[in-house]
């Protein structure tokens, strides 16, 4: 069996002074204040609440597998995907959908681009019972 999410990018965090749209990237989290990440994370987590209570729990061993659409050419895949899955899969253990996001329940995980998409930059996630 296999559960699909679509993951934000944008719209979690604070436009920037220049109004400028920002990303959730390791960039992002290496320069933010504890408490600007802690906020960020607990809004994503609300951004795809309805996403995750569309499904019981998720039982054994697992496969996620995501991938990223870009707002535009030339963007780095790692960090554009650290934090969303670091949020992810951190939302999926504190709802229960998964017991933990530690190695004994999430055995693999692997990252693809998807191409560009400037209307709708995202990450998908697919996840997948072993």
């Amino acid at each position: 069996m296999s559960y699909k999410f679509i993951l934000p990018i944008y719209g979690v965090i604070k436009k920037t002074k220049n109004n400028a749209n920002c990303a959730i990237t390791f960039n992002w989290s290496r320069a933010c204040h504890f408490r600007t990440y802690g906020s960020a994370k607990k809004k994503f987590k609300a951004m795809i609440e309805d996403q995750l209570s569309q499904f019981d729990k998720i039982d054994g061993q697992l496969k996620i597998k995501y991938t990223y659409y870009a707002a535009r050419k030339g963007t780095d895949l790692d960090n554009f995907t650290v934090c969303v899955i670091k949020f992810f899969q951190d939302a999926l253990s504190e709802v229960g959908l998964i017991e933990d996001d530690n190695v004994n329940f999430i055995i693999c995980s692997t990252q693809a681009y998807g191409g560009v998409d400037k209307e709708k930059p995202r990450v998908e996630a697919e996840i997948i019972q072993y």
